[in-house]
């Protein structure tokens, strides 16, 4: 091998390690981006959403979703359209946290933070994950997934559309409409009138 020939491979071999290093380098700094739930919306047969002791379960009914233990009002379709399209897309980003002593501070202990769980329809659970919201970032939410302690900061916030309030998914269904108002009979029939001529002399023939 010529003199050259070793300098270009001294040189080659150096820019390959460069390389690498700056690949590595960029992966230690990089966001790393998962989502939260491995679930599709035809997968949950119900999903239950709860606050400290504030809780609320919704399921499947036919084609359509209810509350459990409140068929008085009409699950709103935006709202299971925002679990589908927003919870179950919504992406883990950069860990905020590994250390279970600030789950408070993340808002994501079982007592601050909002969880929601899935269930398929044998009833095993499709995934759960604790929410909570973020102090430096009010268009993102904190993460926890459940038997994990990193917490994660999410793409999106969606602590806004996991609420336990029936009102947040229902709403009373219309009133019935009116029932038309009867016709008041009338009587077609005329008075009678009395044909008194001939009794009082009128167009009486002369005898």
């Amino acid at each position: 091998m010529t003199k050259n020939m070793k300098i270009s491979a001294a040189i080659f071999g150096v820019v390959v390690i460069l390389y690498f290093i700056s690949q590595s380098g960029q992966k230690k700094h990089h966001t790393q981006s998962n989502n939260v739930f491995s679930i599709v919306m035809e997968e949950v047969y119900r999903f239950d959403v709860q606050k400290d002791s504030l809780y609320i379960a919704l399921q499947r009914k036919d084609t359509t979703w209810q509350i459990t233990g409140n068929d008085s009002l009409l699950i709103q379709a935006n709202r299971i359209n925002d679990v589908e399209n927003k919870i179950l897309t919504i992406k883990r980003e950069s860990v905020v946290s590994k250390n279970p002593s600030k789950w408070k501070s993340f808002n994501v202990d079982d007592s601050l933070g909002t969880k929601i769980t899935f269930y398929g329809f044998n009833d095993e659970v499709l995934g759960e994950a604790i929410f909570g919201r973020s102090k430096s970032d009010w268009q993102r939410s904190n993460v926890r997934l459940i038997g994990e302690n990193n917490v994660y900061m999410t793409n999106e916030n969606v602590i806004n559309r996991l609420q336990t309030r029936p009102t947040f998914w229902g709403k009373k269904p219309p009133p019935p409409p009116p029932e038309p108002a009867e016709e008041s009979e009338q009587e077609d029939s005329l008075p009678e009138v009395e044909n008194n001529a001939g009794l009082n002399g009128e167009d009486a023939e002369p005898e």
